[in-house]
């Protein structure tokens, strides 16, 4: 017996330090190269270049190497949990929209994963967020019945809309930027004129 639990020490000190993650790697189904995320999977989002990869769960937000499959960081700092995000065009920049709990929009650096900025001011849960094309606006849409647009520099609103509808579900910007669509549970979609 000794014997026995001296050989499975040795082998729990000189594996090789591998972290839990790599774990899930062992025994993917055929054709997959990675097990990414933790949690329940609420949405996955690649970087414009295609170099990162954002999972959104119910436990967190994490960013992953997609060269690698390794984690570069996971994004907190907010009470609620997130289910909708958005890259900003040159991809440093990653938006998440509160939901239920934390009622809020935040900008994460996705280098760091520190936060660069918080919207506020919401008394609902975020629905979505989309950056313009020039990456100097953020839409964000939400359940008390308003699109709001948001200077990123500055962190100022620009502009809001109010509609009749339940919630901000699914926003985007015209390639050129000048239109916003706006979708809702109802089966309508809205186009605004941003300017």
């Amino acid at each position: 017996m000794k014997i026995m639990a001296t050989v499975l020490l040795l082998l729990v000190l000189f594996l090789p330090n591998v972290l839990p993650q790599e774990y899930a790697q062992w025994d993917l189904p055929e054709g997959a190269v990675a097990c990414l995320g933790k949690g329940n999977v609420e949405e996955i989002l690649y970087s414009p270049d295609g170099s990162r990869i954002a999972v959104i769960s119910t436990i967190g937000i994490w960013l992953y190497d997609t060269t690698t499959y390794r984690r570069i960081t996971m994004l907190a700092g907010w009470t609620g949990w997130s289910s909708n995000v958005s890259f900003s065009p040159d991809g440093g920049t990653l938006a998440t929209g509160g939901g239920y709990h934390d009622n809020t929009v935040r900008l994460w650096d996705v280098e760091t994963g520190e936060e660069k900025r918080v919207f506020t001011g919401y008394r609902r849960s975020v629905d979505s967020v989309a950056f313009s094309p020039d990456g100097r606006t953020l839409a964000s849409g939400s359940w008390n019945r308003t699109v709001e647009l948001w200077d990123v520099e500055t962190g100022e609103e620009k502009e809001d809309f109010t509609w009749y509808m339940s919630s901000g579900k699914g926003l985007a910007f015209s390639p050129d930027g000048r239109t916003l669509s706006s979708a809702s549970p109802d089966g309508t979609v809205l186009l605004w004129k941003v300017d």
